[in-house]
């Protein structure tokens, strides 16, 4: 009915021309497609965009460009992120909105928080509030942030500003924050939060002080609320005190809805504590049956995305064939057009035709000649795809097949220090699986050229020393992690591309370096600054150093990655204006070199 009568405003205001009531019209509507579907609201955004400037209504302008940006983290397209967020800044400066830079602000922090940079995304929330404070910020906006902060990253910190906002507007008799926000919602959220706090930090007294709080703050207002987060917390504290038949009656529950609303991710999420219930329990039959249930569901998914992946691929080879069939049909249907004026002409039109059948002739060898290769070129494409699909077909089965034979033998086995052993090779290949998805994004990122840098000044000395602190927990025993001492520089470049190319260096260094040292730094000479990461290691054959960035090479089968580490690392420093080098000796070592021009 919401969209109904949206949809009827909309319609009266274009009849009345009335400007006001089409850019309500236009908000109800972008509010009903934003959480359900952002190309409608993308659709409905370019409407409303030049209305909003003519009626100077900025802050609705934001806020809608806001959701957008959104809507692009949650749908996966990043590369456009970046630079919705650089308009919307724009956009608030422009009109002197400072609450617009703080809307885009926090969509980059949402972003951030959404690729896995849990500290920058909490850095930039920590800024936004602190000048939402100088400037009196209203208490909804900062609620809105408060509660990004709570979702991703729980601080005792944050919860004492949610409660102390809540407070404040009790001193004040404040009962409503804006239409669609009230006093009992703050404190919903701030008693949610608190128990959710709580279970992370397994404080069982808490989690039901607060969850009994919740409970009290629904009845009294008749709160119609989602039930799930709160009977989740409800089974965390039952495991949590031992109270295991509760918590398994509260899992039944949350099974049965979770299924009904096609939430299966977080169905495997629910089983996998069902089957830690029952193994504390000592019953392991049920146990292993639990972990095999979510393992065989986390697989479909798994399995699902493929095939809809290699659906898209197929579509695509369709559509080039239906291509090259047409360009085939047009050039039959221009043989029969010659026919037709050979046989309808004259003498005279008989002698101009040859030369232009001579003309078509030529025209149509050319022509042919680049279908030819176009279908040549189609092919190999073809084939190249197939080729990559099954190689990652086969890198991708080679982690899973490990994770989930362990993970179904890991229950039924007694021996404490073999679990270890078996739970330690699910991790690896975890972070195996983890890091492959990583480069095949990587690389089709570079490959399609929406690969964003961000360039600032970067202090190497301290980047360096974060780097050390990093890699220095991978280090086998029998090899010492050496950092040699860096003259204090500043580079501008993209602090996080350039730490993923030493990175990548560094962990190359270690799958080859069983023995004595790996050493890095940078050295600052002629115009260049050059980094350089030296092992001594196994080496590098000389018949294959010609061929080691190419991708998926590996020096034996026995390597560990499918071979874009290096690949990745070039392409992203030549992206950066740089060069690498590579230096090595078959059982001395190797040395990879980064030049950058200073």
């Amino acid at each position: 009915m919401f969209k109904t009568y949206a949809d009827m405003l909309l319609e009266e205001a274009q009849r009345q021309k009335n400007d006001l009531y089409k850019g309500n019209a236009l908000l109800s509507i972008m509010r009903y497609y934003y959480s359900k579907n952002p190309d409608s609201l993308r659709f409905y955004l370019k409407q409303a965009e030049p209305i909003y400037l003519a009626t100077n209504r900025i802050e609705d302008l934001c806020r809608v460009k806001g959701w957008n940006i959104y809507t692009l983290v949650l749908g996966g397209t990043h590369d456009q992120v970046l630079g919705e967020v650089e308009s919307l800044k724009e956009l608030a400066v422009r009109y002197n909105y400072p609450e617009g830079v703080d809307m885009a602000n926090q969509a980059l922090a949402n972003f951030y928080f959404n690729i896995g940079l849990k500290d920058e995304g909490a850095d930039l929330c920590d800024e936004i509030l602190q000048g939402m404070e100088k400037r009196g910020v209203s208490r909804i906006r900062r609620f809105y942030l408060l509660r990004l902060l709570l979702n991703e990253k729980p601080k005792q910190e944050y919860l004492f500003k949610l409660d102390t906002c809540i407070r404040n507007c009790e001193k004040e008799g404040i009962t409503q924050l804006d239409e669609e926000h009230s006093l009992p919602f703050l404190k919903h959220a701030f008693y949610l939060y608190s128990a959710q706090y709580y279970v992370e930090r397994k404080e069982s007294s808490q989690v039901h002080f607060y969850l009994k709080k919740l409970g009290e703050l629904e009845k009294q207002y008749n709160m119609n609320t989602e039930r799930i987060m709160t009977q989740f917390l409800w089974m965390s504290y039952y495991n949590l005190i031992r109270d295991y038949d509760k918590a398994l009656a509260i899992v039944e529950q949350l099974e049965h809805i979770l299924l009904n609303n096609k939430r299966f991710n977080d169905w495997t999420i629910v089983e996998d504590i069902k089957a830690d219930i029952y193994y504390k329990m000592g019953r392991g039959m049920e146990s292993a049956k639990a972990y095999r249930d979510s393992k065989a569901v986390h697989d479909s998914i798994i399995q699902a995305q493929y095939y809809e992946d290699l659906a898209k691929l197929r579509t695509q080879r369709e559509v080039d064939k239906l291509k090259l069939q047409s360009k085939e049909l047009e050039l039959d249907a221009e043989k029969s057009r010659a026919r037709s004026w050979v046989f309808g002409g004259g003498a005279i039109v008989l002698l101009l035709l040859c030369g232009a059948l001579g003309f078509l002739a030529y025209s149509r060898h050319r022509y042919s000649a680049r279908l030819k290769i176009a279908k040549e070129k189609a092919e190999e494409a073809d084939h190249l795809k197939s080729a990559f699909l099954a190689n990652m077909n086969h890198e991708i089965r080679t982690p899973l097949n490990a994770i989930v034979g362990f993970s179904q033998v890991i229950a039924e086995e007694g021996d404490i220090e073999t679990r270890r052993e078996f739970a330690k090779i699910i991790q690896n290949n975890n972070e195996l699986l983890q890091r492959l998805i990583e480069d095949v994004l990587d690389i089709s990122k570079i490959e399609s050229n929406t690969l964003t840098f961000v360039l600032t000044d970067q202090d190497l000395q301290a980047l360096m020393k974060d780097l050390y602190s990093i890699m220095s927990l991978r280090i086998p025993e029998n090899v010492e992690l050496q950092l040699d001492d860096c003259p204090r520089f500043t580079l501008r470049t993209d602090r996080n591309r350039l730490t993923q190319v030493l990175a990548n260096l560094l962990n190359n260094a270690i799958k080859h370096t069983h023995e004595g040292y790996i050493r890095f730094g940078y050295k600052v000479a002629a115009g260049e600054i050059c980094f350089y990461v030296a092992d001594t290691g196994e080496g590098i054959p000389e018949d294959q150093l010609e061929h080691v960035f190419d991708r998926f090479v590996k020096l034996t089968e026995w390597t560990t990655g499918v071979g874009l580490g290096l690949a990745i690392s070039k392409a992203l420093v030549t992206k950066l204006g740089g060069r690498m080098e590579v230096c090595s000796k078959q059982g001395e070592g190797s040395t990879f070199s980064v030049i950058f021009p200073v």
